[in-house]
């Protein structure tokens, strides 16, 4: 570190620099009188000299970071807490604004201090407190349903929206070791604001699925659409098929959807000596409790995202393919966790069964 410059000396330098004299002339004639001045260490002193006149002022030196006094008080850290430890935590630049703090800061308060970690919260349907105390009050019954054994006479079906988005889905990332050119298609992850779809209607039960229905797209889905198509189908062709000589003890469950519990649609099942869950004891709005919804579909999907379909025509081809190979063991430990989730809802009066 370069010595300082004593005020003798810089007294010299001004006093030279006001009769005119030049950087290097000062330097000189400061030499000839045994001060070894360089011609920076000249400027440096006559720009500050100037800079003073003009009523600027050098500001403190800055302390280094361990020396200034902590971000982390006692009345900073409740702060904290008070502004994270709730349903919609403020954001940590929100939160650093305000204390007029560095982000860091606030995140060694929230982590170091008060011991937290951030949780993802889980995106789950909305349920009322009606709609909680009608789980409840029809699951104590609809439970005597299942079991280990029981489960495996219940025939389930549901209709789901399969769209072209479900195929051909590009990955979330790309590999690169940073030397080689990437082309621009790979950094790319694009969907469509209005993807073509189709609806279809499938079963499952402990033998097996059930051929994927296709729903037409231009048709009203009316409770004699339901039989014509999709019900009197898996009645007299899917059930006969999956349970054989069983088939007549099978329990049929669906959704409230309005073409399943209609009149005509009930009546169809009575005339055809079906057994099967009056809408009375299935839980409304219950998509975590229903197995297509809870298990199969997300899983049909993550299937289909390897698939390749263009048109709606292949869409519905493929859709057909993978149902008729679907996984059994998939479909049996879906099934198998009904009853525990059924279980779970009572546990928490009506409330949501995903939530740890």
């Amino acid at each position: 570190m370069p010595a300082k410059t004593s005020f003798e000396t810089s007294s010299l330098v001004i006093a030279l620099r006001d009769q005119g004299f030049t950087y290097p002339k000062i330097s000189e004639s400061l030499a000839s009188q045994g001060f070894s001045l360089s011609r920076r260490t000249v400027l440096k002193i006559c720009q500050e000299k100037e800079k003073e006149r003009n009523g600027w002022t050098k500001p403190a030196k800055r302390l280094p970071p361990q020396n200034l006094p902590s971000a982390c008080t006692q009345d900073n850290v409740n702060k904290v807490k008070k502004a994270v430890v709730k349903k919609n935590p403020d954001s940590l630049q929100k939160i650093a604004k305000k204390l007029q703090v560095s982000i860091r800061s606030v995140g060694r308060m929230i982590h170091q201090n008060l011991g937290l970690e951030v949780r993802k919260k889980r995106k789950l349907h909305d349920l009322t407190e009606a709609q909680k105390k009608q789980r409840y009050e029809r699951g104590k019954l609809f439970i005597s349903y299942l079991g280990p054994f029981k489960v495996r006479h219940i025939f389930t079906m549901d209709e789901t929206w399969i769209s072209l988005d479900d195929c051909n889905v590009d990955t979330d990332h790309f590999w690169t070791d940073g030397s080689a050119e990437i082309p621009e298609e790979w950094k790319k992850k694009t969907t469509k604001r209005w993807p073509k779809k189709v609806m279809i209607a499938i079963g499952i039960c402990w033998f097996g699925m059930s051929r994927a229905y296709v729903v037409n797209g231009s048709a009203k889905v009316t409770a004699q659409y339901f039989i014509d198509e999709i019900l009197s189908k898996m009645i007299h062709e899917d059930i006969p098929r999956l349970y054989g000589n069983s088939a007549k003890d099978v329990i049929f469950r669906m959704d409230s959807a309005p073409s399943h519990t209609a009149k005509l649609t009930i009546q169809h099942l009575k005339d055809h000596r079906v057994k099967y869950i009056p809408k009375e004891i299935w839980m409304a709005n219950s998509p975590d409790l229903a197995p297509l919804d809870y298990g199969i579909n997300g899983n049909l999907k993550r299937i289909l995202s390897e698939r390749k379909a263009t048109i709606i025509k292949g869409l519905i081809s493929v859709i057909k393919k993978v149902c008729e190979s679907y996984d059994i063991a998939e479909i049996r430990s879906t099934l198998s966790s009904w009853q525990g989730r059924v279980q779970t809802m009572l546990d928490r009066h009506g409330g949501h069964v995903e939530v740890k």
